[in-house]
């Protein structure tokens, strides 16, 4: 890790996330240790019966039912919340987008898709997708967008659609990605856009409102506004619905999992579990306009509620909208929200 001076150094370009590598560990960890003797211990059952009558052997294996228990519920947790789940691929049908590759968090390199807009435009819209999702599921909403004449930049997040990183995930790996999107997106076009928009459905909500909080590099001067589909407001009630059973979450062993987990992946973690939601994450800092499912499968409406009790729409150009027998997921698509995002929008665009 950094010294104070170096990482101070380093990371003032870069506010929104958190951007070291994880360390590599010659040292195997603990949960790979007894996997590997749960292992040898089936192996010595299936192949050596007669160890059974061997009370050494059963006494090992006595003393390793609580532990095997520990190790349960650790892969469930991995597998749960650091593990992106495999989903069918529906890609982008539009013959306009272009594929485009920038480096994102820990400088791996990822591929973006740019959709161009008008020749006069120098409007950008960045699309962030949800959990489990992908950049083809949303192509309607940026086929919407670009019909208004802004360039639109896109991407599968990491772990989902075509990009790569299933494992050890995190938010902040995410975060650190669009926030890396962003500074590339003048490169990529060919130009520097004069205003920018970020447009995030459910998780790519909860990532705009961070990077919306969290101002940096060129775009920081350009960003006006972000759009908000039914957005994610706390990573603890994500978490909740993910693992097996809500009272799981009740046990501090369980969150002292989840918290030595992320120091390891994240040596300059940024935000800990218990403050990544609303207001802690951060509230946006340009105006906004959030469109919410009345009939939201996924999420219910949680977030929702955390979300008007901490965003206050008053004196600014933000707006919140519930819309009735509209749903979650981005494969469907309402008129009543293309309405209302075009009626925000179109007023500001090329101002």
């Amino acid at each position: 890790m950094l010294d104070g001076n170096q990482s101070q150094i380093r990371l003032r370009p870069k506010r929104a996330a958190s951007y070291l590598k994880t360390p590599i560990r010659w040292r195997p960890s603990i949960p790979t240790i007894l996997s590997i003797v749960f292992s040898v211990e089936l192996m010595a059952v299936l192949f050596i019966p007669d160890i059974l009558k061997n009370r050494a052997f059963i006494l090992l294996v006595g003393l390793s039912i609580p532990i095997g228990g520990w190790l349960f519920v650790y892969w469930q947790i991995y597998l749960s919340v650091f593990t992106t789940p495999l989903r069918d691929l529906i890609d982008v049908k539009d013959e306009r987008w272009k594929d485009v590759t920038f480096r994102g968090w820990g400088e791996e390199e990822l591929i973006a898709k740019i959709l161009p807009g008008s020749d006069t435009s120098r409007d950008l819209v960045v699309y962030l997708h949800g959990y489990s999702s992908s950049l083809g599921r949303g192509e309607s909403r940026c086929l919407h967008l670009n019909s208004l004449g802004p360039h639109i930049i896109g991407l599968d997040q990491r772990g989902f659609g075509r990009q790569e990183g299933r494992f050890d995930w995190t938010i902040l790996k995410a975060v650190a990605d669009a926030e890396a999107l962003l500074e590339e997106a003048p490169k990529l076009l060919g130009f520097e856009p004069e205003r920018v928009w970020i447009y995030g459905h459910s998780l790519g909500g909860f990532i705009a409102i961070r990077l919306a909080s969290h101002l940096s590099d060129w775009w920081e001067r350009k960003l006006k506004g972000i759009i908000l589909e039914s957005p994610v407001t706390s990573f603890p009630k994500i978490i909740d619905e993910k693992l097996p059973g809500r009272m799981v979450m009740a046990k501090p062993w369980v969150r002292h999992t989840l918290r030595r987990e992320y120091e390891r992946i994240h040596p300059d973690l940024n935000v800990r579990y218990a403050n990544s939601e609303l207001p802690y994450w951060g509230l946006p800092k340009v105006d906004y306009l959030l469109v919410q499912a009345e009939e939201d499968e996924t999420l219910g409406l949680d977030h929702y509620e955390l979300a008007i009790k901490h965003l206050n729409p008053e004196d600014s150009y933000s707006f919140i909208h519930l819309i009735e027998g509209m749903v979650h997921t981005s494969t469907e698509d309402s008129a009543r929200r293309a309405e209302l995002v075009e009626k925000w929008l179109v007023p500001v665009l090329g101002e």
